[in-house]
């Protein structure tokens, strides 16, 4: 039982935050995982970087416009990178790991973003 009214609050501040992220993850995986278990093999390098992304963008809560802008490209360029009409360079996925405050490694990993953000 909490004896501090603040402390309390943010306890409580602080699991609505955790089952927030649970549920952001949760539910970017059920939008990308039917495309992925259709593929039934190991993604492409480009694939995962952009499942990665999608999976960071959620748990920022942020968009593909305000990635975009913070990379210096325009909305329909990053699109076509998202959709694999064009290939994510080395340059993109540095600024992109800028603005989703992640290393690099975090975005070409395999096994996701787990070890880089587990602290969240």
């Amino acid at each position: 039982m909490c004896n501090n009214i603040m402390v309390c609050k943010f306890l409580i501040q602080d699991l609505k935050v955790s089952l927030c992220i649970a549920n952001l993850v949760h539910m970017t995986a059920v939008m990308v995982s039917p495309a992925l278990k259709a593929q039934k093999q190991e993604l492409s390098l480009q694939d995962r970087v952009t499942y990665n992304m999608k999976v960071l963008i959620a748990i920022r809560q942020t968009s593909q416009k305000d990635l975009a802008q913070a990379m210096g490209i325009a909305a329909p360029t990053l699109s076509q990178k998202f959709s694999g009409r064009t290939r994510w360079n080395m340059d993109d996925i540095e600024k992109a790991s800028d603005f989703l405050d992640v290393k690099p490694e975090a975005l070409v990993a395999g096994h996701g973003f787990e070890p880089w953000t587990s602290g969240l």
